[in-house]
Order: structure tokens, then C-alpha cells, then sequence
């Protein structure tokens, strides 16, 4: 349960993405049902047949309400990533490691927006399969000696 906890914020406040549709809508779905289940659950657990009665409808008043708490929280999230970064276009690649590469992205939420999408110059670096770390950056001042330019318009 703290690894579905754990990685919303630490996708939230660093860098890191996970790069494969099938991974991140698996965990959505484990998480959506899971989560607030094994909240729901640990009422099981805490209450003792030695706890007063107040004990026991305090637990119960609070478990229900972290319960509660949680799917909302998960369906506002649903709601949130309706919009998304998509990788268009791959500038530059790293001549030392292949796998870095500085792409041009842009954040769009389809139907819900009728606005143009936000561009943003991005240095991407693999750390494992399915997992990316994503920094801004500014092509003016990069290495070209350790950065080759892509010619082509390539389509990821």
C-alpha cells in the first residue's frame, strides 16, 4: 500500500516519468480500487474486542473518512490526467550515451482545451526501462560537441 501511496508525490515533486501506457494505466487501475480498499480494510485490524465502544466508533469514524478521503482524492486525479506532455520531436542526440536524447514536447488536454499546446525543449535520460528523467533545457547553451543535431523530423 505505500508504494501506491509514495509514487503519486514523487512523481508530483521530481522529474521522473514512467514511459509505458500499459505500466501507468495498470497502476492507475490497482490503485483506484486497491488503495482505498486496503484503507477500508485495515478497520479490520484495529479494532480489538477490548477497545470501548467509543474506542471503536472513533476508529471507525476515522478509517471511513481516510477511505473516503482517498477515492476522491483518486478521482480528481483521473480528472488531471486528461492532459499530458507528449514527446514530438527528438533534437539532439548525446554522441557519449544514445539512450539521452533533447526533444521538443508539448502539454495539451485534447478535447478540453481548445487553446494551442505549450512547447517546451526537454533533456531526457533513461534510468531504467519505462523510466525517464525529464529537465528543461536550453539548446543555446549546449556542448555541441557532445550533442549531435537530428536533421530529420523524426516522429516518436
Amino acid at each position: 500500500m505505500f508504494i501506491f501511496v509514495i509514487v503519486p508525490f514523487v512523481g508530483q515533486f521530481t522529474p521522473l516519468e514512467v514511459t509505458s501506457n500499459n505500466f501507468k494505466n495498470s497502476f492507475d487501475k490497482i490503485r483506484s480500487f486497491g488503495l482505498p480498499m486496503a484503507i477500508l480494510l485495515t478497520l479490520f485490524g484495529t479494532l480489538k474486542p477490548q477497545d470501548s465502544k467509543k474506542d471503536k466508533n472513533t476508529k471507525i469514524v476515522l478509517t471511513f473518512s481516510v477511505f473516503l478521503i482517498s477515492v476522491f482524492i483518486l478521482k480528481i486525479i483521473v480528472f488531471a490526467k486528461m492532459c499530458g506532455w507528449t514527446d514530438n520531436q527528438t533534437l539532439f542526440y548525446n554522441i557519449n550515451d544514445k539512450s539521452t536524447k533533447i526533444i521538443l514536447r508539448d502539454f495539451d488536454c485534447g478535447a478540453l482545451d481548445s487553446g494551442d499546446p505549450v512547447y517546451k525543449v526537454c533533456k531526457i535520460k533513461n534510468i531504467f526501462p519505462n523510466l525517464i528523467w525529464v529537465r528543461n533545457i536550453d539548446t543555446t547553451e549546449i556542448d555541441r560537441k557532445v550533442w549531435l543535431r537530428v536533421d530529420n523530423e523524426e516522429r516518436q
